[in-house]
């Protein structure tokens, strides 16, 4: 439930396809996620008042990787809306986030537009 990890945490670690791909202190990752992936999972939590009962939730398009055998390249590339080829083409290490300790693993963090735009609705 990532509204009591938000209200209880004090660090957050965002996982994707057994890698760490987002880390850092829990207001700068909820405020200003850098992760394509962590701002999809922030865009699938319903808002009270703004969600409409029985409404259409957020989605995050494609299908999560094997898990078998090694990949190459970031593991949310293939679900990726800012994928580009180097996304994919070796290892991708962590890049300085929006303050200090946090982190996020992509290469093109910097190509999203507002931390606060929702990915994957739908």
């Amino acid at each position: 439930d990532l509204g009591i990890v938000a209200r209880i945490a004090t660090r957050v670690v965002v996982m994707y396809a057994g890698e760490v791909v987002e880390t850092g202190p829990a207001e700068q990752v909820f405020r200003s996620p850098r992760h394509p992936y962590t701002r999809g999972l922030l865009a699938c939590i319903p808002i009270p008042g703004r969600t409409e009962r029985g409404g259409r939730l957020g989605v995050i398009p494609g299908l999560v990787p094997s898990l078998i055998g090694t990949q190459q390249g970031c593991h949310f590339a293939d679900r990726c809306q800012i994928a580009a080829d180097i996304c994919r083409a070796g290892p991708v290490g962590f890049a300085q986030g929006t303050a200090v300790g946090h982190h996020v693993r992509c290469l093109r963090a910097d190509a999203l537009d507002a931390p606060t735009t929702p990915l994957g609705t739908a």
